[in-house]
């Protein structure tokens, strides 16, 4: 989700450097293109931001999704918000306690695409009859859901600009909305950002507005090669205590029948120990 309009210097790098054009255009939502890096194979931007890149996506998508699902003692029910790549639906359906995934994405030509220029990446998910997607507005689900969930996953579009109409993605309200629809103790995860050495200020906003309507809080950070940072990722709940016990052997006894082929249990566990000065950066 690293920009090329922002980091001209790092579009311009060896890894970046565009082999082949796959596709682009656009879609009633956003500009895509769909391209081979001489490093990263094939990449995704929306708008001008890297979304995902062939070499690594499993390293973005394991720590988004599995933090939170293994968090949980027994998740059966699950919202993805975004997640139009059906990488992140491919990993919720890894756990063999979920019953029912909802994706919820509002660009269903965007969808369409990823199922016809990267189909590995979600095929198994689209093919799985435990996920139904719905092609909508997530505000508009929301108002109009009855279902309760175990767990939310947030893959969505980086924001930049807090005045934008797509910061309503990590808005308190949509937050608050979400809440009624919450099972007890459910958790919600979302990408959250890089987690740089000055201030990571979208980090600290998206923790904020999550802080307002979930008593729980906590970052994380993975590094994703392709997006050259340690990336943040936060979950929220309003009991997150299961972190602060042993959490390497909770996880890897929950993930015993998983697949963490680009993490591993123990690595998802560590992430959530920060370095000092990325904790100060983001008030925790």
């Amino acid at each position: 989700m690293l920009s090329y309009k922002q980091n001209a210097n790092i579009a311009d790098s060896v890894e970046r450097r565009i082999k082949k054009i796959i596709t682009k255009g656009k879609t009633p939502f956003q500009e895509y293109l769909f391209f081979e890096s001489q490093v990263h194979g094939v990449c995704i931007s929306l708008d001008g931001d890297i979304q995902s890149c062939e070499s690594d996506e499993h390293i973005y998508h394991e720590a988004l999704v599995h933090p939170a699902m293994l968090a949980h003692p027994d998740p059966q029910t699950v919202l993805i918000m975004g997640g139009g790549e059906g990488a992140t639906a491919r990993e919720v359906l890894a756990h063999k306690s979920v019953k029912k995934v909802v994706m919820v994405d509002i660009d269903e030509a965007f969808v369409k695409l990823c199922k016809t220029y990267i189909p590995s990446w979600g095929e198994a998910a689209f093919n799985d009859e435990r996920l139904e997607v719905l092609y909508m507005d997530i505000n508009e689900y929301l108002r109009s859901c009855n279902e309760k969930f175990d767990v939310v996953i947030g893959d969505l579009i980086d924001v930049d600009d807090w005045d934008s109409p797509a910061a309503f993605l990590y808005g308190e309200n949509l937050y608050k909305s979400l809440k009624p629809l919450l099972n007890h103790n459910a958790i919600i995860a979302t990408q959250g950002g890089a987690l740089d050495t000055q201030t990571s200020t979208n980090h600290k906003h998206i923790r904020e507005m999550m802080g307002h309507v979930f008593k729980d809080v906590r970052s994380y950070g993975m590094i994703v090669p392709s997006f050259y940072h340690l990336w943040g990722y936060i979950i929220a709940s309003d009991d997150l205590s299961v972190i602060d016990t042993d959490l390497q052997k909770t996880f890897q006894e929950r993930a015993k029948d998983l697949e963490l082929q680009a993490t591993g249990a123990k690595s998802l566990a560590h992430a959530f120990t920060l370095p000092h000065q990325i904790k100060r950066n983001i008030g925790i």
